[in-house]
């Protein structure tokens, strides 16, 4: 981590400058949070620096080649959604691509669903490879959007991916939390691991104010990885979507939401969750540090937690979740509405 860290400490600001020398910058206009113009192209360094740490520190798997040649699908994709601005449906089957790529590269599908009321040691339900692959292309689509809807501020989807892959290489570290005697693979901590170490060096310049943006190819490029390491490690997807379970829920609110008002769920707003907790007066790097407790207090559950345990938690935390997004949306509908009848009163 400490090698991938310095790595992408010197790697960030080479792609801010490739990014102001060719213009690749994002302007604050419409629906953005900031209001300078400020470089792309910050997921190029952040798979940079994962690639180099990857092929120098493991041998050549299918899950590195795997992860490696979809995150390149992923990253080229976002490059040019950045300097072309890609159609909603366009950039869909980028993604779409991608995770095919990944797949067929090296990071398999998902093969196997834990039996969450079953014993530790039960192998769980086997699914077959025709419905395993369409369950992980949903699975690798949903987390790149998921990613791609949270990098709204500076520095949360980064410190919120760092945080998870840590969780992950944490799993992955400990074998015999899983009551197995197969060995770990060293892949399943170094890729989670190196993707930490390149996100921490990356928050360094991306903290608020940011000097460089993850961009679109960042974005989708974590979403990506984190969705194929819990395929291809030990902790699979429960532990991502318990550490995800907020900004998972708040993708799966916008596409309700967009859908009631006859929008794609592919166009951007200014009502997620960390919209409206700005609008509650919170401060910029408040509402950061808010997140990073909440998904890093969720992380400490998952590590504390099996089986139904952790079912149920996910279960009352979706509740509890779902409701407090419905809530913050009816008071900000509520409170624009009433702005909109004063400004009339007042013409």
């Amino acid at each position: 981590m400490l090698g991938a860290f310095a790595l992408g400490v010197l790697l960030t600001p080479v792609a801010r400058s490739f990014a102001v020398r060719w213009n690749v910058v994002d302007h604050p206009v419409g629906d953005k949070i900031h209001r300078v113009s400020t470089p792309l192209l910050g997921g190029v360094a952040v798979y940079l620096t994962f690639a180099i740490a990857s092929l120098v520190l493991l041998p050549l798997s299918a899950p590195v080649v795997g992860i490696l040649a979809g995150g390149f699908v992923a990253v080229a994709i976002g490059i040019l959604d950045e300097v072309l601005t890609l159609r909603p449906l366009v950039h869909l089957a980028g993604q779409v691509a991608a995770a095919l790529v990944g797949i067929m590269a090296g990071v398999g599908v998902v093969a196997n669903i834990s039996d969450p009321v079953s014993a530790l040691t039960s192998p769980g339900w086997a699914v077959p490879v025709w419905l395993g692959l369409p369950i992980t292309v949903f699975w690798i689509v949903g987390m790149m959007n998921t990613m791609n809807f949270l990098d709204g501020m500076d520095g949360l989807a980064a410190g919120v991916a760092a945080l998870t892959t840590l969780v992950l290489a944490v799993w992955a570290s400990e074998p015999q939390r899983f009551y197995i005697t197969s060995t770990t693979h060293l892949e399943q901590v170094i890729l989670p691991v190196s993707l930490a170490g390149a996100l921490l060096a990356f928050l360094v310049f991306n903290w608020h104010p940011a000097r460089i943006f993850l961009g679109d190819s960042g974005s989708m490029f974590l979403g990506f990885s984190l969705g194929a390491l819990s395929i291809v490690g030990p902790a699979k997807l429960g532990t991502a979507l318990l550490v995800l379970v907020i900004p998972i829920l708040d993708v799966a609110w916008a596409i309700v939401r967009r859908r009631m008002r006859g929008r794609s769920f592919l166009t951007g707003d200014k009502q997620h969750v960390y919209h409206r907790m700005l609008e509650l007066g919170l401060s910029h790097t408040t509402t950061v540090l808010l997140l990073y407790f909440l998904c890093l207090a969720l992380a400490g559950m998952d590590l504390l937690l099996f089986k139904v345990a952790k079912l149920v938690a996910f279960v009352l935390l979706a509740l509890v979740t779902g409701t407090t997004f419905v809530v913050l949306e009816v008071r900000a509908t509520r409170r624009n509405a009433a702005l909109v009848s004063r400004q009339a009163v007042g013409r």
